[in-house]
């Protein structure tokens, strides 16, 4: 491994999750190198979590879909270092091997990825996904990660969206295999009206994409607009984090707003059904992972895999379950 590099360029290509769970290894190059410039290689779909990385980084957009071609634009980044976080792709191995840097990169049991790399980590299932990319750092010199690294904006946080008796509800997963993330519409209905019943007020969080399915949950809900608010497309990625930061609690599925919610030591509940709470659930000391009781729960280690019963799973997890949590924690929260 080069002892001075000038330039070091970080793969990251998609998933907003990824990204916040990379950011403290990313910010750990940046302190092991302090003099290299560092580039987040991302995708269009990640880039506002590369903008509130805490790590000084430069941004390149690079779609890996086709190796050769980001191999080219990856060369002409001129880096001395590539360090790939996606443990299982080919694609982006294979991009970072024919660039003329020296690399790094994770190797899951039983693949042939790690011949690609010059340093290969061994990507493992039997841990939270947090605990693979501080092996990362550990093996490139820079560790111990101490968690996960954003910028913080508190003054975002304005005086119209008070978070006293505030219940964040994200109902929309991301990646190939959202549908199979997703947690029946009428297990959310039945939570709202049991939350609103409890005295909270209830926001429901998403993208601009997300606000047709949202507005039409509303209508079902039929409950007061003071009581119910869509949310959907009106918070930047930092001021959600602020929010996410004082909300008496985020429910969510497996997505990415649940590591924002980590990011901040929020307060959650994960709704998990393909992949498990100890695996990709939320980091946060004050964050509870409900795994579906399903047999089949958690056959989702990287992304990829599919499972007959992938339908059936998340339907399993009942609003019953989330409700009796929130009822243990009631006496911290802040219902009105």
């Amino acid at each position: 491994m080069p002892r001075n590099p000038r330039r070091i360029v970080v793969i990251e290509p998609t998933a907003i999750g990824d990204t916040l769970i990379g950011s403290g290894c990313i910010l750990a190059l940046t302190k092991r190198f302090p003099r290299a410039t560092v580039i987040v290689a991302h995708g269009p779909s990640n880039a506002a979590a590369v903008e509130i990385l805490l790590a000084p980084v430069d941004m390149a957009q690079i779609s890996f879909t086709n190796p050769l071609k980001a191999a080219v634009k990856l060369r002409a980044l001129a880096p001395d270092i590539v360090v790939d976080l996606c443990p299982w792709p080919y694609a982006t191995a294979l991009a970072a091997r024919m660039t003329d840097a020296w690399t790094a990169g994770f190797v899951p049991q039983g693949s042939r990825r790690g011949s690609l790399y010059d340093l290969a980590v061994p990507h493992r299932i039997d841990r939270h996904e947090s605990r693979n990319l501080s092996a990362m750092a550990d093996a490139l010199g820079a560790g111990p990660v101490s968690g996960m690294a954003i910028k913080r904006h508190r003054a975002l946080l304005e005086a119209d969206l008070d978070p006293r008796g505030l219940i964040l509800c994200h109902i929309a997963a991301g990646g190939s295999r959202a549908a199979a993330k997703a947690w029946p519409m009428h297990h959310w209905r039945n939570l709202i009206h049991a939350l609103v019943q409890r005295g909270y007020r209830v926001g429901l969080t998403g993208t601009s994409r997300d606000q047709p399915v949202v507005d039409d949950l509303i209508q079902r809900v039929a409950l007061p607009n003071e009581r119910v608010t869509n949310f959907c497309g009106k918070l930047s990625l930092s001021l959600l984090a602020e929010l996410l930061a004082e909300v008496d609690m985020l429910i969510s599925v497996d997505t990415g707003v649940l590591h924002l919610s980590a990011a901040v030591n929020g307060r959650s509940i994960g709704l998990h059904g393909p992949t498990r709470a100890a695996r990709w659930g939320s980091s946060s000391p004050h964050a509870i992972g409900l795994d579906a009781p399903h047999p089949y729960a958690g056959y989702i280690n990287y992304g990829f895999e599919q499972h007959p019963s992938a339908m059936q799973i998340m339907a399993t997890l009942r609003p019953s379950q989330v409700l009796a949590v929130m009822d243990d924690l009631a006496p911290s929260l802040q219902a009105s």
